[in-house]
């Protein structure tokens, strides 16, 4: 790992593509955010991105939505509810309930790079958020990387816990207008991250190509056809992909 002053280099953000929510086939017992899934990406030989929430009870466990009713058959928020009752519904048809943290680094077993894309909202106590997280990493010594659109979440990390790689995502919001660029190259300067993470809809833009000449990664998301790849390989230096992307059809014909 990085030291805490001086050049901060993690080669390995360059070396591996990142399944996007692991290699995850819809509908089958490796659905996205499972351990299933971030299991089938190790195996495959790629980096594994993932999702974090915190639930009522301030447990971290790997979901995207902040809503549960498109990969579960619950109801209502993730921070709304509690982790005991949350662990009775499963995830689409992986026969699973959502997994914690926990679970998905147990199945990584620090075999290949963790992205963990942290989710906040102004209902979440950030603190409680972000320090959840570095304490699921204790005693893990694998290599991760945490991003998050939101800059706070990376300042935290860079505040707290400047040892892990950190990523800051960028969005549409952040290129529509030159206020929220100010913004933008602002937070940049403020956390200092070792990683950008931008959509593959933003790409080229100057702010990445000026970043890549630093000798920096940009990672590109979401990655979904032949002609995002293309667009991708051209101007970021990996990619955070989901099948048919980088991988092929996945689909179980069996």
């Amino acid at each position: 790992m990085a030291k805490t002053s001086g050049n901060r280099d993690f080669p390995w953000i360059k070396q591996f593509d990142v399944a996007h929510r692991g290699l995850f086939r819809p509908g089958t017992l490796a659905e996205e955010n499972t351990a299933a899934a971030a299991r089938a990406a190790v195996n495959a030989g790629f980096a594994v991105e993932i999702d974090v929430r915190m639930t009522a009870d301030d447990i971290i466990v790997v979901y995207h939505d902040e809503s549960l009713e498109r990969m579960t058959d619950a109801t209502g928020s993730v921070g709304m509810i509690g982790f005991e009752r949350l662990s009775q519904h499963m995830v689409g048809n992986s026969g699973k309930p959502v997994p914690t943290l926990h679970d998905v680094l147990d199945v990584i077993d620090s075999e290949k790079p963790i992205y963990v894309e942290i989710k906040s909202s102004h209902s979440v106590d950030l603190q409680k958020l972000c320090a959840g997280v570095r304490r699921s990493f204790e005693g893990y010594p694998g290599p991760v990387a945490i991003m998050s659109f939101d800059p706070r979440v990376v300042q935290w990390f860079r505040n707290y816990m400047p040892h892990y790689a950190r990523g800051l995502i960028i969005g549409r919001e952040f290129l529509l207008g030159i206020r929220k660029r100010f913004a933008l190259s602002m937070w940049v300067r403020k956390t200092k991250p070792d990683f950008l993470a931008c959509d593959i809809n933003l790409l080229p833009n100057t702010i990445c190509e000026s970043w890549r000449k630093k000798g920096k990664p940009v990672l590109s998301w979401t990655i979904r056809d032949q002609k995002m790849e293309q667009i991708g390989r051209q101007h970021a230096d990996r990619l955070i992909f989901e099948a048919p992307a980088v991988v092929g059809d996945l689909s179980d014909n069996s």
